[in-house]
C-alpha cells in the first residue's frame, strides 16, 4: 500500500523520478511533528511526478513532493479522505512559513 485514506498527508521522500532532498524531507517531517499535522512517509516504486524538472533547474533545487491519498485516481470518481486533504493544505502552509533565507540556504549547503 502506498499511503493509507485517513493517515495524513503523504510526504515523498522518493520515487523512480526523484529523490527528494533529505534535509526538506526531515525538516517536511519536523514541522509536521511540531504543528500536530498527520503525516506518512512515502517511497514509492512506480510513478512520478514533476519534482524532477524543478530539481535539474540551474544547479539545483531542493524539492519535495507532497500528496493526498487516493484510490481509484485514473478513474473519473478518485475517493480520499477530506481530512488528509486538509493536512496537505495545512503542511504546505506551516512549511512555507518555516522557510526564512537561513534555512533555505542550509539546505542546498552541503560543504
Amino acid at each position: 500500500m502506498q499511503g493509507a485514506l485517513g493517515g495524513g498527508v503523504q510526504v515523498r521522500a522518493y520515487d523512480p523520478t526523484a529523490i527528494m532532498n533529505p534535509r526538506l524531507v526531515d525538516l517536511t517531517l519536523e514541522v509536521a511533528a511540531a504543528k500536530g499535522i498527520p503525516c506518512q512517509l512515502a517511497v514509492r516504486r512506480t510513478g512520478g511526478t514533476d519534482a524532477r524538472s524543478f530539481q535539474a533547474y540551474e544547479l539545483g533545487v531542493p524539492v519535495i513532493v507532497l500528496g493526498v491519498p487516493a484510490r481509484y485516481i485514473h478513474t473519473h470518481n478518485a475517493v480520499i479522505d477530506v481530512a488528509d486533504l486538509q493536512a496537505c493544505v495545512d503542511l504546505s502552509v506551516a512549511l512555507v512559513r518555516r522557510l526564512d533565507a537561513k534555512t533555505v540556504k542550509g539546505l542546498t549547503q552541503y560543504l
